[in-house]
């Protein structure tokens, strides 16, 4: 796992080796055992090194190909490498190293990009140069679990792992974008490809970008709706349940057995729920030393406990990190300062603190329970439309407006409640993304043929979370990781995994008001009902913890930006006691202009928070 940054002249000049190590100097926490650069006249690449296989000097990046012709900077890992790398060598290709950073390159260069990355699976964001044809090519995973961020300056084309490497360019403009800033407040955690920066855009997650003097070729390998079959999915219901739980638990294994593979030191985070008891208890069925972290948070409902009593039933020693206010306060402007922007879940700081604890005990990997909720229908919300739209078509037959109004509230998939979408909130919908609210309409059209409705509307939802909200928790989990100089894996996203959770039927993952049906029936088979059936936390946050930092909003970058006057920032800060979201959402927001574009350090406006708390 490393960071990496790139330059590229379009008028063919030379660059300035300086710019790269600027850029690069910004993102030594991804990647503090090595750092490399190669330049080549109007081509810079950029590479900080975060060991993890193969830690000898035979791995270190940018890599190029034996004949000099290919060259490679790349995050990630890719799970398969062995599999592609016999498939490489029974083709002719030789290795030096041990690692998967070589076998990506030597696929790349052999098979040619639209070949090769269709076939890696695993975590990644790229960029190969092929000197051959003077081509460029940038591209992510499949759901976009590693981040990579672009921008054109000038005749430059600047790319990075993230924002403030691109903003360390002396010709990088720093200005707030508007429409962007206006579609996060509308609906934050939406937009998961847009950053606040003007001039800034994200490479998609399954996508790859084809550079050349012809321009810039953009191209979707890879969509959960391309990648749906939906025979498949409607002749499910003939499949029988305990096959379906052997498959997905075979599987699960076996994409645990990948994401352990390692040359340092490694451990799984086990918050008590469900999915992070399980990645746990299949970790230690094949690293029988594993240990395992959890977030102790100070006050009653906290995830402690219970990460200790799932560590105890599996023979896993569980260190409970603790956090108080003070601490949550002071780790929460490092939390937006490494995100390149506010985030919307308020447990942030919390992760943070667990990375940071892991790291400082020699751990570089965490493997945690992230995606299993958005592919497996975890969420309140998914079971509460469900059953929203079952009464109504058990109702039909009585009152005729059932169907019609149930119609209406599987449109309004918009809405991440579920609600009908009224009118004025389609308009809006459509004003600030409009690309968004089809993606949205799409899903639910392409599953048309799943009846009842209810359980259309059901995995409709599902989808709309896996393309959308689960890369708003992917964003943090790479960022909030790399922050503390550790890698962060997620056996629930595994490509068969996705493949087997699109295809099943509702009656997989939702039975009798339970959510994830199928991981909970695995679940039960190694864990203690307590831990399968224990309601869902979700990494809770006391809002006592947020009180007193609204204040910081007076007087504050925000106001100014939105053209608020001091009487209706004064009511917004009041609104702000009663919300703790709304006053996360907002006073991250602040604590971002005043990071990003005044110049305040993350040590000040922690002094600030907790000055504010007292």
């Amino acid at each position: 796992m490393c960071g990496i940054a790139g330059l590229w002249r379009r008028d063919g000049k030379r660059l300035d080796p300086d710019d790269i190590a600027q850029m690069l100097a910004t993102i030594v926490h991804r990647g503090p055992d090595g750092e490399g650069t190669w330049c080549d006249g109007n081509f810079c690449f950029g590479h900080r090194r975060l060991t993890i296989l193969d830690t000898t000097d035979r791995a270190s990046q940018p890599m190029l190909t034996s004949d000099g012709e290919g060259v490679l900077t790349y995050n990630g890992e890719t799970y398969n490498y062995r599999e592609l790398r016999r498939a490489l060598e029974a083709e002719g290709c030789l290795f030096r190293s041990t690692g998967d950073t070589e076998v990506v390159l030597s696929a790349l260069h052999h098979w040619g990009p639209e070949r090769a990355i269709p076939r890696f699976n695993g975590m990644f964001a790229l960029a190969y140069f092929d000197r051959r044809n003077a081509t460029l090519w940038l591209a992510r995973d499949r759901l976009g679990i590693k981040t990579l961020v672009t921008a054109d300056v000038g005749d430059e084309l600047l790319f990075a792992s993230e924002v403030k490497a691109l903003l360390a360019h002396p010709r990088m403009p720093r200005r707030v974008d508007p429409m962007a800033l206006t579609k996060w407040l509308v609906s934050p955690g939406r937009h998961p490809h847009r950053t606040l920066f003007e001039s800034v855009e994200s490479v998609a997650a399954g996508s790859w970008w084809k550079i050349s003097t012809n321009g810039i070729e953009k191209h979707r390998y890879f969509h959960v709706l391309d990648a749906l079959d939906i025979d498949r999915l409607t002749g499910a219901d003939a499949s029988r349940f305990p096959e379906i739980v052997d498959e997905f638990e075979r599987g699960l294994m076996h994409s645990v057995t990948l994401h352990l593979a390692s040359d340092v030191p490694l451990a799984a985070m086990c918050s008590g729920g469900v999915d992070s008891s399980l990645v746990t208890a299949y970790a230690k069925d094949r690293r029988p030393d594993i240990t395992a972290y959890v977030a102790d948070m100070e006050f009653a409902h906290g995830e402690g406990d219970q990460g200790a009593l799932a560590g105890k039933h599996l023979g896993v020693p569980v260190k409970r990190v603790a956090i108080d206010r003070e601490r949550y306060l002071r780790l929460w402007p490092e939390c937006v300062w490494h995100a390149d922007g506010p985030l919307i879940h308020n447990s942030d700081p919390a992760l943070l603190a667990v990375t940071r604890t892991c790291r400082a005990d020699g751990i570089k990997v965490l493997l945690t329970g992230e995606g299993s909720d958005e592919l497996f229908g975890g969420y309140h919300v998914h079971t509460s439309l469900w059953r929203k739209l079952r009464r109504l078509e058990i109702l039909q037959p009585l009152i005729p407006s059932a169907r019609r109004k149930a119609r209406r509230i599987a449109a309004g998939l918009a809405s991440f409640e579920g609600r009908p979408q009224q009118s004025i909130d389609r308009k809006l919908a459509i004003a600030i993304d409009a690309d968004e609210e089809f993606v949205r309409q799409r899903i639910v059209a392409q599953l048309a043929p799943i009846e009842p409705l209810s359980d259309r509307a059901y995995l409709a939802y599902c989808i709309v979370d896996l393309c959308g909200y689960l890369t708003t928790l992917l964003h943090r989990h790479d960022r909030l990781g790399m922050a503390a100089s550790m890698e962060m894996r997620v056996p629930f996203i595994e490509n068969r995994i996705v493949d087997l959770a699109i295809h099943l039927p509702r009656w997989a993952k939702l039975h009798r008001r339970q959510g994830k049906r199928v991981v909970k029936q695995a679940a039960a088979r190694r864990l203690p009902a307590s831990i399968v059936y224990a309601p869902k936390k979700g990494f809770p946050t006391p809002g006592a913890f947020l009180r007193g930092s609204n204040r910081l909003l007076v007087d504050g970058r925000l106001a100014e930006v939105m053209a608020w006057n001091q009487s209706t920032t004064n009511e917004i800060v009041a609104m702000l006691e009663a919300d703790g979201i709304l006053c996360y959402q907002l006073v991250g927001l602040e604590l971002w202009l005043r990071l990003f574009f005044s110049g305040e350090t993350t040590d000040e406006l922690g002094d600030r928070l907790v000055a504010l708390a007292a």
